[in-house]
């Protein structure tokens, strides 16, 4: 009874705190602060690069050759990141519209990555009504890769652009809105090109539930109209952009990342499992709880399309070393996920199930993976606090 007890009054006290006409912006604000306190970022990496103290971000050097002359820009050697980096130019046209402080750009990043969780917030308490039931999967989403990536990237990758982007364009009705959110995603990393798959598969499942309607006929029909229509133009846009200019200005460009995945290398593999893992930490358990709802239901044809879409997310990641930003661009599978469950289990069960995600998404570290069997760890703030300490006072003990 004391666990019981325990998780009562808990629900007790998350109602109490998250009253008042601005509790969603409360929610977000403290979700934020937790994910900053548990897994704070390398802020010492761009101190470094801003001060010349220490090595440059080559990233953001090459984002700054980019805004001067798009086009042409200089110093583009056959290397894993500025190579693959020529389509890439949201982060180019902000270096140009604020004269490349780094700065700011960042602050913009921020920004979106807190407005990224509050428009989660808001759909969650829309389809479910339930403000504990937001609470928990909200502080769940806060503490994984995909939140805190928008204050750890300082590199110059900017997939936090694209995150929000391609949430804003699945949660919009209007079909300017999803192409224009689509073209800066898009443009932001060609993994979000990818997620745009996964955008069709979310429209296809909610539309599924909501019409209660799970015919194959109705699914492949629902990812050729509607909202799903727009993501095809956007596509052909896309394409259609991206050739003309690799054509024109680019005739002899290659990647050096196509070819055999580079994650099943011996340099490379032993990051694999841990990564698939530490992309989606506790949500797992909404996902197992998804599929087990549609395996249950018999709702197949649903199940297949979802399935076929996660092997693309996997199979795409294994192809870069830094497979947790690739696999986290699979966050709409999380939202179909929780969109599955408050739909088809009772309020109390869902909680309970949020619950346990949000403890485990909290509790575990924020690792990720950058290749060459590198593991990288974000340090709770008491820690970076210590290490700080221990540089100043010459201790040694992180040396």
């Amino acid at each position: 009874m004391l666990l019981e007890n325990f998780y009562g009054s808990s629900l007790l006290w998350i109602e109490a705190q998250l009253s008042g006409k601005n509790w969603l912006w409360k929610l977000t604000f403290f979700a934020v602060a937790l994910s900053l306190f548990i897994a704070f970022p390398p802020y010492s990496l761009l101190i470094n690069h801003l001060t010349n103290n220490g090595v440059s971000l080559d990233a953001w050097v090459f984002i700054q050759n980019q805004a001067q002359d798009l086009l042409h820009p200089k110093d583009m050697d056959f290397d894993v990141r500025r190579e693959n980096m020529i389509f890439r130019w949201t982060l180019p046209l902000l270096s140009f519209l604020t004269g490349h402080n780094v700065l700011i750009i960042l602050i913009i990043q921020a920004v979106l990555g807190v407005l990224f969780l509050y428009k989660i917030a808001g759909y969650v308490y829309l389809i479910s009504g339930d403000k504990v039931t937001t609470a928990f999967f909200v502080t769940a989403i806060a503490n994984i890769f995909v939140s805190v990536w928008a204050f750890a990237d300082v590199h110059g990758y900017g997939d936090e652009f694209a995150f929000f982007f391609l949430l804003l364009a699945l949660l919009s009705k209007n079909p300017l809105v999803i192409f224009l959110s689509l073209q800066v995603a898009f443009f932001t990393d060609e993994r979000a090109v990818v997620a745009g798959g996964y955008l069709l598969l979310w429209w296809m499942g909610t539309k599924a539930f909501q019409k209660n309607d799970f015919s194959l006929w109705s699914i492949l029909r629902w990812a050729f109209t509607g909202e799903s229509l727009v993501v095809w133009v956007a596509w052909a846009i896309y394409f259609t952009i991206r050739e003309y200019v690799q054509i024109t200005y680019f005739p002899h460009h290659s990647y050096s990342t196509i070819g055999t995945p580079v994650l099943f290398a011996n340099a490379h593999r032993n990051g694999l499992g841990s990564s698939i893992w530490g992309a989606f930490e506790g949500t797992w358990l909404i996902l197992i709880a998804a599929f087990l709802i549609l395996c249950f239901s018999k709702r197949y044809w649903l199940l297949l399309a979802l399935i076929a879409g996660f092997v693309t997310l996997v199979a795409t990641g294994i192809y870069v070393h830094d497979i947790d930003r690739a696999l986290s661009y699979g966050f709409p599978f999380i939202l179909l996920a929780v969109f599955i469950l408050i739909h088809t289990t009772s309020t109390s069960a869902v909680r309970l199930i949020l619950f346990f995600v949000m403890i485990v998404c909290v509790t575990h570290p924020q690792v990720f993976y950058m290749g060459y069997n590198k593991i990288l760890w974000l340090e709770p703030l008491p820690v970076k606090l210590f290490m700080l300490l221990d540089h100043r006072l010459h201790w040694g003990l992180f040396s």
